[in-house]
């Protein structure tokens, strides 16, 4: 076998690893594995991992399959790399996003219900009744942030505290607010009011 058609064989067998990979991640989503777990980017990082074990164990029967391809142990660390990396970027631009997004929200019911416009103030009511109060989309990130451990319920304070945890990770979303010039007033919510919202 010419060294090219090696590397060409060796491309093909990296590329079915992750495809196979990806279609199983997908399908675990279809199971009841983790089904109580309700935090759906947790569910599907675990995910993430168990089909990254999977395309490295696809890599390992190609191995045994095709010898005179000499795929070795960095194959296997390069193609769980690539899956997990890979898969990461798409499943949090996609689903994660579509599972927790209010543009999704609001372009999907105006979809449904196209057959007249609707204003600004008009969807803001529709958004607190279905999102809010029908959906219970609120409470539902609550949740997940209990779950998380980035707030707690503190009897001595009759509600939920922030914990040190929460703390660094409003650190590291006020960090990130700054290095990519985000709108200022979802990390400062107190020092930005209605008119600088946008400025």
């Amino acid at each position: 076998m010419t060294e090219r058609k090696r590397l060409l064989l060796t491309f093909a067998v990296y590329v079915c690893s992750i495809f196979l990979a990806s279609v199983f991640f997908i399908l675990l989503f279809h199971t009841a594995l983790l089904k109580n777990l309700n935090v759906f980017f947790y569910r599907g990082c675990f995910f993430i991992l168990l089909a990254a074990f999977f395309s490295v164990v696809l890599m390992f029967a190609a191995a045994h399959l095709f010898k005179s391809l000499k795929i070795s142990a960095k194959d296997f660390f390069c193609v769980f790399f690539l899956f997990s990396g890979f898969t990461l970027g798409w499943f949090v631009l996609g689903p994660t996003t579509v599972e927790r997004s209010i543009s999704v929200f609001m372009l999907s019911y105006m979809e449904q219900n196209d057959e007249k416009g609707i204003d600004s103030e008009a969807f803001g009511n529709i958004f607190y009744q279905k999102y809010i109060s029908d959906f219970a989309a609120f409470d539902k990130r609550f949740q997940e942030q209990v779950v998380s451990k980035n707030i707690k319920f503190a009897e001595n304070e009759d509600g939920y505290v922030i914990t040190k945890n929460g703390r660094l990770i409003v650190n590291i979303f006020r960090l990130m607010s700054k290095l990519f010039n985000t709108e200022k007033w979802l990390v400062y919510p107190n020092e930005y009011g209605e008119k600088t919202i946008g400025k």
